[in-house]
């Protein structure tokens, strides 16, 4: 229960997506999800025989993956949603293009 109130943010992070793509994010990360899929096949699956037979399992998931993604239609309102979303999760933002005033001597 500590671990859980302590991370109490990053549990919720879902929630801070626009309502439309929360069901397409089980986790915050879609690379993280494609590795939980991928941990769930190979539980069944005792042994590859070659690495290849592996990185064809790895890269039907992460082709499914994409698919299921560039299914999701993104409105105005979501895309501003997302831009705050992006500068709020932001740990250092980018410093202004400002001129710099030198002194010429």
């Amino acid at each position: 229960m500590k671990s859980f109130a302590d991370d109490l943010e990053a549990s919720l992070a879902q929630l801070r997506l626009p309502v439309a793509h929360r069901k397409y994010a089980r986790t915050t990360n879609l690379i993280e999800r494609s590795f939980v899929e991928e941990r769930r096949r190979t539980k069944v699956i005792p042994r590859f025989f070659t690495e290849r037979s592996c990185l064809k399992l790895a890269f039907g998931a992460l082709e499914r993956a994409a698919r299921r993604w560039q299914r999701v239609t993104i409105t105005e309102l979501e895309q501003r949603q997302l831009e705050i979303l992006r500068k709020e999760l932001e740990p250092n933002p980018p410093p202004h293009n400002r001129p710099t005033n030198t002194l010429a001597a």
